[in-house]
């Protein structure tokens, strides 16, 4: 079983996202929503919860509790995660124990505005140097894991860069990436700010200095 977590608000493209895991995934998964929206979507054919967390990393920890399957994808909402790299992830999962969609590696790709595309890359190059972590993408939010890798981690995410937390404490875990195509968002508007980078770079070096 696959369960599909999903954090959002606001999200109006969930619902189309939802309709395309369905032809996508072919093996047996649930899809949960974890949902923040002034307006609760309706949704057919997933599970929405009404979160109680703030951030999308706490999001994502307490959707946990509702996941039924031993193998959890999480991805983004707003259709910059393309459905139909889940089987490449998928492909790679009974061999490792973490499998990242990234945007770095060869026949990955970013396509949206320039300004964000260099963000995203040197946030990222930043984070894996300053936590001596050995992959190109430790920022990917469209990530597909073992559950029992959580098992005696504690994690204390910061706004929503929770995976990159699980990189970096899972010592033992073995980690691969695939390319994925990481597009603009289909609908909505970014939640993205200086606000949420300063935060990021406080996470980052909370994390090196174990104060997380």
């Amino acid at each position: 079983m696959i369960s599909v977590l999903i954090p959002i608000k606001n999200e109006p493209y969930i619902q189309y996202l939802v309709r395309k895991i369905h032809k996508v995934l072919k093996t047996k998964h649930e899809i949960i929503v974890m949902d923040k929206s002034d307006f609760p979507p309706k949704l057919v054919g997933a599970k929405l919860i009404r979160r109680k967390s703030i951030g999308l990393g706490d999001a994502i920890l307490e959707g946990l509790s509702y996941t039924s399957g031993e193998i959890v994808l999480v991805m983004d909402g707003d259709g910059s995660h393309r459905p139909e790299d889940i089987p490449n992830l998928l492909e790679k999962i009974d061999d490792f124990d973490i499998v990242i969609g990234s945007r770095f590696i060869d026949k990955g790709k970013i396509e949206d505005v320039i300004y964000r595309k260099i963000l995203s890359f040197i946030f990222t190059k930043f984070a894996s140097k300053i936590l001596n972590l050995k992959i190109k993408d430790s920022m990917s939010h469209f990530t597909m894991f073992k559950k029992d890798i959580l098992r005696n981690l504690t994690l204390r995410p910061l706004g929503y860069r929770v995976i990159m937390e699980i990189i970096f404490k899972a010592k033992h875990a073995k980690i691969c990436e695939v390319p994925i195509v990481f597009e603009r968002r289909k609908a909505g508007k970014s939640k993205t700010d200086m606000i949420e980078a300063l935060r990021t770079l406080r996470y980052i070096t909370e994390l090196k200095f174990g104060l997380r």
